[in-house]
Formats: structure tokens, C-alpha cells, sequence
């Protein structure tokens, strides 16, 4: 998973913007509607899944050099809030605005479908989507 994007950052690359299709949970969304995320929920992390678990690469220099970043990072701001407010700005700009959402995105095992009764726990501990 991190190959590609420490090829990007060898390559210049300081953004990148991923997308996906995923299950609405909030009632006020519509099929369509595009959601910014502003923050998650690792639902794998609290069964101790954690994607930053593993061997630590001990390649230190290497590692500072290309800045790669810390192994784990403090993740209270997750989700950088200019990008959010540039891509609400470019969203209203091009008439997006009715169907353009922020929230929170909750990340499961899978590849599953919930059933209700989890869609409705999901919800009510804060996520938007699934």
C-alpha cells in the first residue's frame, strides 16, 4: 500500500486526492451526493488491525532524506482543512453545492454489506458513510 506513494513523493508529488464508492448512512444524503471527508472511523484499529503495524523499516537515513513521514502519525487532524474548503469552493463554483457534503467515513473489514442494525450503530457513533 505505501509503494505507490512513496513513488509519488520521489516523484515531486505533494497532493493526492483518492476517491471511492461507498454506502451512505446519514438519512439527509442523497444517491449522488459527493461527501468531503473530515474525519473517519477505523473500526479494524479497535480490534487491533492497525495499517501501520508491521516490521519498522530501520532504513533511518533513507527515511529522513525523502521525509516520508513519521510511522505513526498523530491523526487528531487527519484530513488537511484547506483542501476540504478548496474543494467546497471549486464545488460551488461549478453549481455543485446541492449535492455536496462533508462527514465522516467509517472503514470496515470487508467486502461486506452491513446489515441494518449495524448501518443504525454505525450512525449513531458518528459516520456519514460506509
Amino acid at each position: 500500500i505505501t509503494m505507490p506513494m512513496r513513488i509519488f513523493k520521489l516523484l515531486g508529488v505533494e497532493t493526492v486526492i483518492l476517491t471511492n464508492a461507498a454506502g451512505g448512512l446519514n438519512q439527509d444524503y442523497k444517491v449522488g451526493d459527493i461527501m468531503i471527508i473530515k474525519d473517519h472511523l477505523n473500526m479494524p484499529g479497535f480490534a487491533g488491525n492497525n495499517p501501520l503495524a508491521g516490521p519498522n523499516d530501520e532504513r533511518h537515513v533513507y527515511m529522513r532524506l525523502f521525509r516520508f513521514g513519521v510511522r505513526f502519525p498523530c491523526m487528531s487532524d487527519a484530513y488537511d482543512r484547506e483542501l476540504q474548503q478548496l474543494a467546497f469552493d471549486v464545488g460551488s463554483e461549478l453549481g455543485f453545492s446541492d449535492f455536496l457534503r462533508e462527514g465522516v467515513y467509517c472503514v470496515l473489514g470487508g467486502p461486506s454489506f452491513e446489515t441494518i442494525a449495524e448501518c443504525r450503530m454505525l450512525h449513531k457513533l458518528g459516520a456519514d458513510a460506509v
